[in-house]
């Protein structure tokens, strides 16, 4: 679920909605109640999330450009 947004932009969840889809699993009794974090704590999730895969990204754009140059 997290990762979803990665995958297709346009199914990105937000906090608040990722929250409610866990809620939904635990009413389905595929996840317990007690294992959801709270809706800051996925947002401290999504936030790092973000702030490492455009490092990530950055890094590899770099790398892109090294090869090519050396090529």
């Amino acid at each position: 679920m997290f990762h979803t947004g990665t995958a297709n932009p346009r199914q990105k969840l937000n906090a608040q909605q990722m929250h409610k889809e866990l809620l939904k699993r635990a009413e389905l009794e595929e996840i317990e109640e007690n294992d959801i974090p709270k809706v800051t704590t996925i947002t401290n999730w999504i936030s790092t999330f973000s702030c490492k895969w455009k490092e990530a990204m950055a890094l590899r754009s770099l790398e892109e450009n090294m090869d090519s140059k050396n090529s």
